[in-house]
């Protein structure tokens, strides 16, 4: 027995622990063959900058683009109205200011020829073409094609304000650098045209010309047009007021809240009193200018028909908003009459009382439209009326003995010179509003991204570094497989 145990013993430790590793040599191994290692590793990471340089230089940059977000809807216009197209952006107008301030050396009919604007908008396509393919499947329901038609139709208004800037750098013969430059300069310079030309503010017109008193002109002829100078300038004031940011302009120490009361002022104080005392003396005005008289009875006579006609305007609307009144008040028990006479009477019954409501919704719609214009008819009527009274004046004898000639004449130079003092502080106003809009484009566009590089492959310095680290691991990985298998046929063929 104790024979066979070590006989046992010795065999145990004459056979080789095979299915053991041993670090040591396997590191051993390793060094030993680092040069090979570091081989692969270097191979990798030159392989990787090798094909990343070489897909540069093969890759060429085809053109730039830029996309920018419309601040106002581009299907109605400029906010004052005007029409607009993208092609304003690259008009041959806006491409001679840029061309000169990039200083490039290109033509603006090459530049004009490299650049085109449209609409577009990835998000909304891809929204547009989900409803299109809604609206030609025949298994959709019919109130979900309703729906769909709507939303498309939104979306089609939606997207008139997504436009893209592109320019072809083949094209145009400059770099990509400079025309990343040159996209954005175009933008900012036809916002900055944009703004010159009046097409960003809304339509306001005001005097642009000062006030000037007609020597040869009768009195009441320029205090009509004292008056009307000054309904002019309150006017462009009211509507410069309404512009975003304008309530906070200080011009020369004043608001237009000033402007406001100085213009008031002068309607209430000087010119509206003196033009009615014009017209009230306008028997003794007519003695040195017979003219006064025809131009009166004339206008008197002009005005005369325009109040038969709004009286008559508003006589139609009472009847009209009275009939529809009679509609409202009808709820006819039409559809309760064959209630009960079986399902097609009452599906008969049904359909009328839809289109009763149908006729109910239109008749309030209709009335509230009526009422809006007869309201408007009575507001003209009403300043019409005042018109007419300040025409008629009162009676002569009412003013005592006065001379109404030298009295209306000595007020007029002080009148001219208020209402000219005023022109000028409404055009400063509008020249400090322009020059805040000028300093800034951001009112009628602003900017999704950056110029975007497109076609073409650009090398990064980041990029590059991740991936030679990247490579550097895959190439030491293989280098250490490399290595082991080469140390194990090494071993094997000693063996």
């Amino acid at each position: 027995m104790n024979q066979q145990l070590g006989s046992s013993t010795q065999n145990s430790s004459v056979i080789p622990d095979s299915d053991e590793i041993s670090l040591t040599d396997l590191f051993r191994n390793l060094w030993r063959q680092r040069g090979l290692v570091f081989a692969f590793i270097i191979l990798a990471v030159a392989a990787v900058i090798t094909l990343q340089f070489f897909k540069g230089s093969l890759s060429a940059i085809t053109k730039v683009e830029y996309p920018i977000t419309l601040n106002f809807d581009g299907e109605v216009g400029y906010p004052n109205g005007s029409a607009f197209s993208p092609n304003d952006l690259i008009s041959t107008s806006v491409l001679e200011r840029v061309i000169p301030s990039l200083e490039l050396d290109v033509s603006a009919s090459r530049l004009g020829a490299a650049l085109s604007a449209g609409y577009s908008n990835s998000l909304l396509s891809s929204a547009e073409l989900s409803l299109g393919n809604i609206l030609q499947d025949n298994k959709v329901p019919a109130d979900v094609k309703i729906s769909a038609e709507d939303a498309l139709a939104e979306l089609k208004t939606e997207s008139q304000r997504f436009l893209t800037l592109h320019l072809s750098l083949e094209r145009s013969g400059i770099s990509a650098v400079q025309a990343e430059d040159v996209v954005s300069r175009i933008v900012d310079v036809w916002a900055k045209a944009s703004v010159e030309q009046g097409l960003l503010s809304l339509d306001i017109s005001r005097p642009i010309n000062p006030f000037v008193v007609a020597q040869s002109g009768n009195l009441i002829d320029t205090y009509d047009s004292a008056a009307n100078y000054l309904k002019s300038l309150s006017g462009a004031v009211e509507g410069l007021t309404k512009e975003p940011g304008a309530q906070s302009l200080v011009v020369a120490g004043k608001s237009l809240s000033d402007l406001q009361r100085e213009i008031s002022a002068l309607e209430g104080t000087d010119v509206g009193p003196l033009r009615e005392f014009a017209y009230s003396n306008s028997s003794s005005l007519a003695s040195v200018d017979p003219a006064i008289q025809v131009r009166l009875f004339a206008r008197q006579r002009l005005l005369k028909l325009e109040q038969e006609r709004l009286t008559k305007l508003i006589a139609s609307y009472d009847s009209a908003l009275s009939q529809l009144a009679s509609i409202k008040g009808s709820d006819g028990g039409a559809g309760r009459v064959n209630s009960g006479q079986g399902n097609l009477q009452l599906e008969q019954s049904v359909f009328d009382s839809l289109l009763q409501m149908g006729t109910k919704l239109g008749a309030v719609e209709n009335r509230n439209k009526l009422f809006d214009r007869r309201t408007k008819a009575v507001e003209d009527l009403l300043a019409l009326e005042k018109e007419m009274a300040i025409l008629m004046g009162v009676a002569g004898s009412a003013y005592g003995d006065l001379n109404p000639t030298e009295i209306l004449k000595s007020a007029l130079p002080s009148i001219e010179q208020r209402l000219n003092s005023i022109q000028q502080d409404v055009d400063a106003f509008f020249n400090a509003y322009r020059d805040i809009s000028l300093q800034s484009g951001a009112q009628l566009y602003s900017a999704q991204a950056a110029p975007q590089v497109r076609g073409g492959f650009v090398v990064s310095v980041k990029k590059m570094m991740k991936y030679a680290v990247l490579a550097a691991v895959l190439g030491l990985m293989l280098g250490i497989m490399v290595a082991l298998i080469r140390a194990a046929m090494i071993n094997s063929n000693k063996n």
